[in-house]
């Protein structure tokens, strides 16, 4: 009786601490009567009573033992009374009101009922209200802060890591672009000036793209990001995006597989049509050493809209099941689970998501590693009829 009633005060205590006042020294308090209490019980005589089928205890130890749940009854009361003057959340003081009401219909029924013992009654249904009004909402609200701090430190350590490989990333353009801006200097014909204008143009090229992806993702993160609604022509906009990544094509020596029917003329923005083909074929090629890389492009036009489902298919490196699940997260870069030769910021993937889905669209990835990778897009654009 006595552990009970000590470590239901203390959990009183520990609970309405930070909300009344610093009960340091009560606490302290609370540990010496316990003590002397429990001592005392042991030491001092306790005579066992059996009357009218009635086993009872009386003496001493008895009274010792009877003196504490009091105590600590009144300590109860009055730390429940004080944070309901303070006007706090009343699922901290709800156990605490329940247990001093089964308190007082204990002391009364023991008086007529000497027979009957409450006291594990009352505890357990104290405990088991206490377990619904504080314990299971704290410890659910603990594990949901722990999950945001662990989410806020990860981004946090992928924004450090997205900073340091940015700085690198553009220190490298940059210095392409002084180096060759001063080699056309010392060039002694115009040939080799005109080789080294086209790295000056292929390096800056390179550096907007960078600015570009880190403007687009702050766009994006603000909702600044707004989309055009202009007529346009599908094929042609695949065409120009093909035409751009020839050139890489075959220096990297990898064939080219299309499969791209005719599309009606289309309403919606170009501009960031091109910017998803871009990345995604851009990625294909960068991750594949040999094969193809193949653009499968169909439709389907239903009551003005125009069902759009495009795949771009590698047969490169492949992306494996961890990687994929943080493939279109902000600055996430498959590399760092493959090589980490290849140069990139990582946010090619997430921008290239973010677009698709305020297009209404939707991209899903599929892949084996050393086998390939397949991104396809559903989308769906107003047609022009």
């Amino acid at each position: 009786l006595v552990l009970l009633n000590y470590l239901s005060l203390k959990y009183c205590i520990s609970i309405f601490n930070s909300k009344i006042l610093n009960l340091k020294t009560t606490r302290i308090l609370l540990n010496i009567i316990s003590l002397i209490s429990i001592i005392l019980i042991f030491i001092l005589p306790l005579n066992v009573i059996f009357y009218d089928n009635v086993l009872d205890g009386d003496g001493l130890s008895y009274n010792v033992a009877l003196t504490y749940s009091f105590i600590s009854f009144v300590a109860i009361l009055i730390l429940t009374c004080c944070l309901m003057i303070k006007k706090n959340s009343i699922t901290k003081v709800l156990p605490f009101l329940i247990l001093i009401l089964l308190y007082i219909i204990g002391f009364i029924l023991r008086g007529v009922y000497k027979e009957l013992i409450f006291e594990g009654f009352f505890y357990s249904y104290m405990l088991l209200i206490m377990y619904h009004t504080i314990e299971n909402p704290d410890l659910k609200m603990l594990k949901e802060v722990t999950l945001a701090k662990n989410q806020a430190e990860k981004s946090d350590k992928a924004k450090s890591e997205f900073i340091s490989s940015m700085s690198h990333e553009i220190r490298t353009p940059l210095n392409a672009i002084v180096g060759y801006s001063q080699l056309i200097d010392y060039a002694e014909t115009l040939d080799e000036a005109k080789e080294n204008s086209k790295d000056i143009i292929n390096a800056s090229n390179t550096l907007l793209n960078m600015l570009s992806n880190v403007l687009d993702i702050s766009m994006i993160n603000v909702g600044e990001m707004t989309l055009k609604n202009i007529k346009y022509d599908m094929n042609d906009v695949l065409d120009n995006i093909i035409n751009l990544f020839k050139y890489k094509l075959e220096e990297k020596k990898l064939k080219l597989n299309l499969d791209i029917e005719e599309f009606s003329t289309l309403y919606g923005d170009p501009d960031k049509i091109k910017r998803i083909f871009a990345n995604l074929i851009d990625n294909a090629i960068k991750y594949t050493d040999n094969g193809s890389i193949s653009i499968l492009a169909k439709s389907t036009t239903k009551d003005n809209k125009c069902n759009i489902i495009i795949s771009i298919k590698d047969t490169g490196k492949g992306i494996d099941n961890k990687t994929q699940k943080e493939l279109f997260s902000n600055f996430n870069r498959a590399e760092e689970h493959m090589d980490s030769d290849i140069s990139g910021m990582g946010l090619g993937l997430s921008i290239t998501k973010s677009l698709i889905e305020l297009m209404g669209g939707k991209i899903v990835c599929e892949s084996k590693v050393n086998e390939g990778t397949t991104f396809t897009i559903y989308l769906s654009q107003r047609t022009g009829e």
